[in-house]
């Protein structure tokens, strides 16, 4: 009887072993064989200024140069010039918006949240082929105007554009 429980167990654990195995993470590209080298043109901003209650001056040069240091970063794949690159991934700014989230006792906003959200198209240069379009890809983070954790729009803004290139990085590299 006991030397049954102690197979069981091990049995377990074998299964439990096997079954985590199978669940690890990978930093490998899970792109086309022939997709080594991206091209990243500065993304196009396609915000009216009339839509819009803020606006940061330079985000799509911004959110250009985040991306390409996210890409470098990750290293699956190198960023090139458009003509020697493999694939290009254009992107248009649609939305730069921050939402109140959390107020003080006046009615006056204690916190926010704040969107960047895009349009991006990866397209294979070789075939001309689409490897995917996505719409409405999004970077947000949320901060404090006032009080020991408060920061600027303006850090906030950065700590959204790292978040969408992360996002977008990890969306062409592990296609989730």
């Amino acid at each position: 009887m006991m030397n049954s429980v102690k197979h069981c167990r091990a049995g377990v654990v074998m299964i439990t072993f096997i079954f985590i195995m199978g669940c690890g993470y990978t930093n490998q590209a899970k792109l086309p064989n022939n997709i080594r080298t991206i091209a990243v043109p500065t993304f196009k901003n396609m915000i009216k200024q009339s839509e819009t209650y803020t606006y940061e001056a330079g985000l799509e040069v911004d959110i250009t140069n985040d991306i390409i240091n996210r890409l470098n970063y990750d290293g699956n794949l190198k960023v090139v010039d458009s003509d020697k690159a493999d694939a290009t991934l254009v992107g248009a700014i649609t939305r730069y918006e921050q939402d109140s989230i959390r107020y003080e006792d006046r009615d006056d906003v204690k916190e926010y949240r704040l969107f960047i959200s895009v349009n991006l198209i990866l397209q294979d240069n070789r075939s001309g082929e689409i490897i995917w379009e996505e719409k409405g890809f999004t970077g947000r983070t949320e901060y404090f105007r006032s009080g020991s954790y408060a920061s600027s729009e303006r850090a906030a803004a950065a700590s959204a554009r790292e978040d969408l290139a992360k996002n977008i990085v990890d969306r062409i590299i592990e296609d989730w």
